[in-house]
């Protein structure tokens, strides 16, 4: 099996670098640090960000969960849209997907490349190839539908910022169950 690319995409757009480079810090102290990640050390749904870097946010999040689980999905879980939450259940229910053999490969996750999308004004899908702990490669589709920014759930209402004030921001609709070898 060819080796997958480089364990993250090349944008053109630098703040996306940054924006990986910082949340990688962030979970690397995190892992350094005598306690777990605080609630305001999230990278929290903005308006600003696209609903690319919301997928790799999700990605790196998952990856790092092969370190702190916990801290891990629940960067995730920040991103998943309310209908999924209403799905899934709390993040206590959501966690325990990750248990399951369709999303346990996600869970530290090796390296991941996006293979294809589609983005208009108010869905998204990509298509993401992981390579799993165990080297096996796996495909998923992920779903994401923008959300006006005032409809957060919640949690997220108190964490959010002056940016987030209108607009809306990319949330998680729906991860698919994987296909073997890869997504296509």
């Amino acid at each position: 099996m060819a080796p997958l690319p480089a364990p993250h995409l090349k944008i053109s757009l630098p703040r996306t670098n940054f924006m990986m480079l910082l949340f990688r810090l962030v979970l690397i102290l995190a892992m350094l640090w005598p306690f777990s990640l605080q609630a305001s050390e999230f990278i929290e749904p903005d308006s600003e960000l696209s609903a690319q870097e919301v997928v790799e946010i999700q990605l790196l999040g998952l990856q790092a969960a092969g370190m702190d689980r916990r801290a891990g999905i629940e960067q995730v879980w920040r991103f998943a849209h309310p209908d999924n939450r209403k799905m899934t259940g709390p993040i206590t229910r959501f966690s325990r997907l990750f248990d399951l053999p369709a999303y346990a490969p996600l869970i530290g996750l090796q390296d991941y490349v996006i293979n294809d999308r589609a983005v208009n004004q108010t869905q998204a899908r990509f298509v993401v190839t992981i390579r799993a702990r165990d080297g096996a490669a796996y495909g998923y589709i992920w779903t994401l539908r923008a959300l006006p920014a005032q409809a957060l759930p919640d949690a997220d209402k108190d964490n959010a910022d002056q940016s987030r004030q209108g607009g809306f921001v990319w949330m998680t609709s729906a991860v698919s169950a994987p296909t073997a070898g890869g997504g296509s």
